[in-house]
């Protein structure tokens, strides 16, 4: 694959892997505290919230590490943090469940489980952008690229992890496929030798 592409492969897996962890994480709750519009609602806010966090802090920490290899680790780490996630749910939601209601309860899980990962996925893309701008000239077509990555990653999680993950191996095998293509998407940009 040619350097060029490696950002645009992470762009879309961390797409994938945001909405797919964030249908799963819905999922991952629902024994606890159902699937009501309240819990959805707290699901949908969580990664919202993060990942606005993510893009501001992506932002700035990609001019000040402009490079492929940075871009590539934080997707790396956000891989992780999404693999965590169902390891960190059983001791955390049977805390939780009798402890707290419906609406405290699911927001208190989804900020612990679901926050950290996505807050760190929301960094790729404007971290992506930093890299694909080379003047002003051609930034809006480098930011729209990107973004219509992103959101074609997030279609393919969504449905994928909806339709046929959840269905055929479960939501703790939805989350680690999520965080394992993630991982061979940021894999060869962590071993890259280049500067951009």
């Amino acid at each position: 694959m040619r350097r060029y592409g490696l950002v645009e492969l992470v762009v879309f897996a961390a797409g994938v892997a945001t909405l797919g962890a964030e249908i799963a994480a819905q999922r991952l709750v629902a024994p606890a505290f159902g699937a009501s519009t309240v819990v959805w609602a707290n699901t949908i806010g969580v990664v919202l919230i993060a990942l606005s966090v993510g893009y501001w802090v992506g932002g700035r920490l990609a001019d000040r590490r402009p490079r492929l290899r940075a871009l590539s680790l934080v997707a790396l780490l956000g891989a992780a943090l999404v693999a965590l996630v169902p390891l960190l749910a059983v001791p955390l939601l049977a805390g939780t469940e009798d402890t707290l209601g419906e609406l405290s309860g699911s927001l208190v899980a989804l900020l612990v489980l679901v926050a950290p990962p996505v807050l760190v996925l929301g960094a790729v893309s404007p971290w992506a952008i930093r890299l694909r701008v080379t003047g002003p000239a051609g930034a809006g077509d480098a930011a729209g690229r990107v973004y219509a990555l992103s959101t074609a990653g997030g279609l393919v999680g969504t449905f994928a992890s909806a339709l046929a993950l959840i269905p055929l191996v479960g939501t703790r095998w939805t989350f680690l496929a999520c965080a394992l293509l993630l991982a061979l998407a940021a894999l060869p940009g962590v071993c890259a030798r280049t500067k951009t």
